[in-house]
Protein backbone atom coordinates (compact mmCIF):
# COMPACT_ATOMS: atom_id res chain seq x y z
CA UNK A 1 0.00 0.00 0.00
CA UNK A 2 1.45 3.59 -0.85
CA UNK A 3 1.33 6.46 1.47
CA UNK A 4 -0.22 9.73 -0.35
CA UNK A 5 2.48 12.77 0.42
CA UNK A 6 1.00 15.29 2.67
CA UNK A 7 0.98 19.00 0.98
CA UNK A 8 1.40 22.33 3.52
CA UNK A 9 -1.68 24.59 3.49
CA UNK A 10 -0.91 27.18 0.91
CA UNK A 11 -1.55 30.84 2.16
CA UNK A 12 -4.58 32.96 1.02
CA UNK A 13 -2.80 35.79 -1.05
CA UNK A 14 -3.30 39.57 0.79
CA UNK A 15 -5.88 41.71 -0.78
CA UNK A 16 -6.34 44.98 -0.77
CA UNK A 17 -9.17 47.52 -2.07
CA UNK A 18 -9.13 50.58 -3.74
CA UNK A 19 -10.93 53.07 -0.98
CA UNK A 20 -11.48 56.95 -0.20
CA UNK A 21 -11.44 58.27 3.28
CA UNK A 22 -12.59 61.50 3.81
CA UNK A 23 -11.50 63.06 0.21
CA UNK A 24 -7.96 61.44 -0.43
CA UNK A 25 -7.55 58.27 -2.87
CA UNK A 26 -5.57 55.35 -1.43
CA UNK A 27 -5.44 51.71 -0.78
CA UNK A 28 -7.62 49.75 1.69
CA UNK A 29 -5.71 46.56 3.10
CA UNK A 30 -5.36 44.30 5.82
CA UNK A 31 -2.15 43.70 7.83
CA UNK A 32 -1.39 41.56 10.53
CA UNK A 33 -4.65 41.58 12.01
CA UNK A 34 -5.17 45.62 11.63
CA UNK A 35 -7.10 47.45 8.60
CA UNK A 36 -5.07 50.13 6.63
CA UNK A 37 -5.33 52.53 4.63
CA UNK A 38 -2.70 54.03 2.48
CA UNK A 39 -3.42 57.83 0.81
CA UNK A 40 -1.96 57.35 -2.97
CA UNK A 41 -0.30 60.64 -2.81
CA UNK A 42 1.52 60.81 0.30
CA UNK A 43 1.99 57.14 1.16
CA UNK A 44 0.52 57.87 4.53
CA UNK A 45 -0.62 55.15 6.69
CA UNK A 46 -3.66 55.43 9.09
CA UNK A 47 -5.06 52.92 11.01
CA UNK A 48 -9.17 51.93 10.49
CA UNK A 49 -10.92 53.03 13.88
CA UNK A 50 -14.77 52.78 14.05
CA UNK A 51 -14.96 56.60 13.98
CA UNK A 52 -13.37 56.91 10.33
CA UNK A 53 -16.15 54.35 8.91
CA UNK A 54 -18.74 56.56 8.44
CA UNK A 55 -16.14 58.79 6.24
CA UNK A 56 -14.73 55.51 4.63
CA UNK A 57 -15.35 54.29 0.95
CA UNK A 58 -14.67 51.03 -0.31
CA UNK A 59 -14.51 50.51 -4.05
CA UNK A 60 -13.40 47.71 -6.40
CA UNK A 61 -10.46 45.02 -5.57
CA UNK A 62 -7.14 45.64 -6.61
CA UNK A 63 -5.09 43.23 -8.55
CA UNK A 64 -2.50 40.97 -7.12
CA UNK A 65 0.35 42.88 -8.64
CA UNK A 66 -0.80 46.20 -6.98
CA UNK A 67 -1.15 44.25 -3.81
CA UNK A 68 1.79 43.17 -3.55
CA UNK A 69 3.53 46.18 -4.25
CA UNK A 70 1.40 48.07 -1.65
CA UNK A 71 1.81 45.07 1.16
CA UNK A 72 5.87 45.79 0.12
CA UNK A 73 5.82 49.50 0.62
CA UNK A 74 3.67 48.77 4.21
CA UNK A 75 6.58 46.40 5.05
CA UNK A 76 9.19 48.79 4.51
CA UNK A 77 9.75 48.75 0.57
CA UNK A 78 11.09 46.17 -1.72
CA UNK A 79 14.99 47.31 -0.70
CA UNK A 80 14.66 46.69 3.00
CA UNK A 81 12.31 43.56 2.46
CA UNK A 82 16.04 42.09 0.52
CA UNK A 83 18.34 43.24 2.67
CA UNK A 84 16.30 42.33 5.84
CA UNK A 85 15.17 38.62 4.94
CA UNK A 86 16.82 35.84 6.91
CA UNK A 87 19.54 33.93 5.17
CA UNK A 88 19.17 30.34 5.59
CA UNK A 89 22.24 28.11 5.34
CA UNK A 90 21.64 24.34 4.08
Amino acid sequence: MQTVAQTAPTRKAPRAYYAHLYDEAGALAKVDGEILFMASDTGALTAIEPEHCTFLTVLGEIGLADTQQIMDRMHGGCAWIATHRQMEVA
